[in-house]
């Protein structure tokens, strides 16, 4: 059974999401037989990618720790000096990247830096070099890497955000109640809320191919756990919280808050290997641009959160949001995003996602190399 869990992931981190966000609850799509043999053959196209860093053709992460982010004779020389980097437009927790733009954090490093929207994922635009940098999630996007999308973290973003919610009356405690249910996603399996409810169970001790995770869309989960259609939901926290406020549904697991997740790194940034490896005084001064826009979301998250609202960078209920955002930790250091990496790598290697057999520090190595400097380092220079 591990085995049709990495097909199902290995089909979703491609893209080929096999589940799309529907108005209503809809049965996971491996209970129709036509489906079920497509996400095998696509997935047996797919077996040597989703093991090994050298089927999917990936690298080492590029070394950026000793780069003199203050050569300016050498930053000179770089292909991407005095030109217009792109970057992909983001907005609501992973707004850092715009407001580093807005408030000119990119133009205090001397980087002419251009907020693009494509119609790609942003890992897939930044690893087919569409933009040099983005950010997102890093439970879905390390997969796509270890198969070779020619990407690597550049650095943390924050801590947060997701949970599991069971009907407010329900009996349950814990994930670990939740043996043999059914569980809404919103979006695709081998997506955000599918891998992060993968690692809520396993965590809890529930035996993961118990579980039947069902698509469905987030305005729908509440009635259908009320109906008893599911047993619970993955949420981003802030889309939950008006039905916890409401009386309609309670929090088992948290990304925010429970322990063994409390402290991993939810999003981070991700910049292009290639781009990395030929401009690294740029893609450190990138960084620098982007923790300062962190330090400030976690220094003064009033101002922060106000300026979100003003930029439309963050919309919906004012008090839900302001909770939300300043649950988050902006100030993830180095050591938080290196572990994170290394336990999520582990946790899909026990999941059976990633390959037992595949050195899990050749992997880290391909993921991310820390930039030398940390989130906290840059408070105070707004």
């Amino acid at each position: 059974m591990k085995r049709s869990i990495k097909q199902w992931l290995t089909l979703g981190l491609c893209g080929l999401a096999l589940v799309g966000c529907q108005t209503s609850v809809n049965e996971s799509q491996s209970a129709g037989q036509e489906t079920n043999e497509t996400s095998q053959t696509t997935a047996s196209k797919q077996e040597g990618q989703a093991g090994s860093a050298e089927a999917g053709g990936g690298t080492e992460a590029v070394a950026l720790e000793q780069v003199n982010v203050d050569d300016d004779d050498a930053w000179k020389k770089e292909p991407a000096y005095g030109q217009t980097i792109k970057v992909i437009n983001s907005t609501g927790c992973t707004a850092p990247v715009n407001v580093a733009e807005l408030k000119g954090y990119f133009d205090d490093e001397g980087l002419d830096v251009e907020v693009v929207k494509s119609q790609q994922t942003t890992i897939d635009a930044v690893g087919t070099g569409q933009v040099a940098l983005g950010a997102g999630l890093i439970t879905p996007t390390l997969i796509p890497i270890i198969n070779g999308v020619n990407a690597q973290y550049l650095g943390p973003m924050h801590t947060g955000c997701k949970g599991l919610y069971v009907a407010a009356d329900s009996e349950a405690e814990s994930s670990a109640d939740l043996a043999d249910s059914k569980i809404g996603i919103h979006g695709g399996l081998g997506e955000s809320d599918h891998n992060v409810g993968l690692r809520f169970f396993l965590k809890s001790g529930v035996d993961t191919d118990s579980i039947d995770w069902v698509s469905t869309d987030s305005s729908a989960s509440p009635q259908a756990i009320a109906n008893g259609e599911l047993d619970g939901a993955i949420y981003d926290e802030n889309v939950a919280d008006p039905f916890v406020k409401n009386g309609t549904l309670k929090e088992l697991d948290s990304t925010t808050e429970t322990p063994e997740f409390k402290d991993e790194v939810c999003c981070a940034y991700y910049i292009n290997k290639d781009f990395a490896r030929e401009n690294p005084i740029t893609a450190k001064r990138l960084a620098r641009a982007l923790y300062k826009a962190n330090a400030w979301a976690e220094e003064d998250s009033d101002a922060y959160i106000n300026y979100l609202f003003e930029e439309n960078l963050l919309t919906g209920d004012k008090d839900i949001s302001y909770d939300f955002i300043d649950s988050l930790d902006y100030h993830p250091s180095q050591d938080q995003m290196s572990e994170t990496v290394k336990e999520i790598v582990a946790d899909y290697q026990e999941l059976g996602i990633v390959d037992q057999s595949l050195n899990p520090d050749d992997l880290y190595r391909q993921l991310y190399a820390p930039v030398g400097f940390n989130i906290e380092d840059f408070v105070g220079q707004d």
